[in-house]
């Protein structure tokens, strides 16, 4: 379910906006399977699945609104609707919510999101980090909301969904912290003190070495990825010409020129492809040292975490450079898929099992992400 929910996000966008038939087709013959065996299934799913499902279910919301503002309500599976609404209630308020270093909230996450955002005293920065979960369910929220007003015209609107907007927004609303020229990151620091960042003032990779924590250290470029598309679920909730909205906008400009002008690396003749800095704020530390599926003495470089790049999720900040930057990767593709091993993460059992997959894959992506704009323009 996690890769589906990543690998398929630019297909899925590249369908409706190409106005390929055949494809919203089969999105649509997909979800209607998968949301059978989700309705069959309910209430079964496994705490340390969340994420995964999480991920599928935004993939999942977005096609429920392509759907709907393309005018192709036809294409919705029947359960699609029913299931995601009972899904972002039972999260909301009533699964209990894991948390760092103390039981789950039995609230469900409105009661953890809620205790974060009252800066309580912790051991660590990061329990009270607001997490990929959390905002995953804030843009499954804001789809249901986009989806009710294109199908009841803003005479329906679910008071859960208000909910989790409300809190959202608080969400967001606290833990932006601007950088000047509109630009930001999101809860710089919080993060400093957990396994995954420990090493991020790291250079360079060496056997044996010591933890460099970095005090305001932003989000990795990888978790990093699906803020552009989580902005427009958002901004696309609000009402139109409203303050929520003009916010949102703002937040996916200044993330634009946050992603474009401080992590992006443009190609130059000592590195002829595309590389992206390892951190949001433009560090480029070691990321994930010791991490469990990486093992010992081994992590993410400088410049190793390039390969989220090529899912393609950044052309959803909608810029003409942005745009730009993709056009010229699918014309790169596949001849520097393996340079300098850049885009090949630490050697991993999921990387060994398929390369050549994967750089098809990432080919393809590169197409699409391309294609969605020459489509667009023609």
């Amino acid at each position: 379910m996690y890769d589906a929910g990543q690998m398929l996000m630019v297909p899925l966008h590249a369908a409706f906006t190409m106005h390929e038939k055949r494809w919203e087709q089969e999105f649509s013959g997909h979800f209607a399977r998968e949301f059978a065996r989700l309705e069959a299934e309910s209430g079964n799913e496994k705490m340390e699945d969340r994420l995964g499902r999480l991920q599928y279910l935004y993939l999942s919301s977005r096609f429920l609104v392509l759907a709907a503002q393309s005018g192709k309500r036809e294409l919705i599976p029947v359960y699609m609707p029913s299931v995601l609404y009972r899904e972002v209630e039972r999260l909301w308020k009533q699964a209990p919510a894991w948390q760092w270093g103390r039981k789950p909230f039995e609230g469900g996450m409105k009661e953890r999101v809620v205790w974060k955002l009252s800066e309580p005293k912790t051991d660590k920065h990061y329990y009270t980090a607001i997490m990929d979960e959390e905002l995953f369910l804030f843009a499954i929220a804001a789809d249901l909301r986009t989806y009710e007003r294109e199908t009841f015209n803003g005479t329906i609107e679910s008071p859960v969904i208000t909910d989790v907007l409300a809190t959202a927004d608080k969400a967001f609303r606290q833990g932006v912290k601007f950088r000047g020229d509109g630009r930001w990151v999101f809860q710089p620091g919080i993060w400093s003190d957990h396994p995954d960042y420990l090493y991020a003032g790291r250079r360079e990779k060496k056997a044996s070495m010591k933890p460099a924590p970095v005090k305001d250290i932003a989000w990795d470029t990888s978790h990093s990825h699906r803020f552009p598309l989580w902005l427009l679920s958002m901004s696309q909730a609000q009402q139109k010409d409203s303050a929520n909205r003009r916010f949102y906008e703002a937040l996916r400009k200044g993330m634009e020129k946050q992603f474009y002008e401080q992590v992006l690396v443009q190609p130059s003749r000592d590195f002829p492809a595309y590389r992206t800095k390892n951190f949001i704020d433009g560090r480029n530390g070691v990321y994930r040292w010791g991490y469990k599926s990486l093992g010992a003495d081994n992590g993410y470089g400088p410049y190793e975490l390039s390969d989220t790049l090529l899912l393609g999720w950044w052309t959803f900040l909608d810029s003409e450079r942005i745009r730009h930057v993709y056009s010229k990767m699918s014309q790169q593709f596949p001849g520097v898929a393996n340079v300098a091993g850049i885009y090949n993460e630490p050697d991993t059992p999921r990387k060994q099992a398929s390369t050549q997959q994967q750089v098809k894959l990432r080919s393809l992506l590169m197409d699409l992400s391309s294609g969605m704009e020459v489509k667009l323009k023609n």
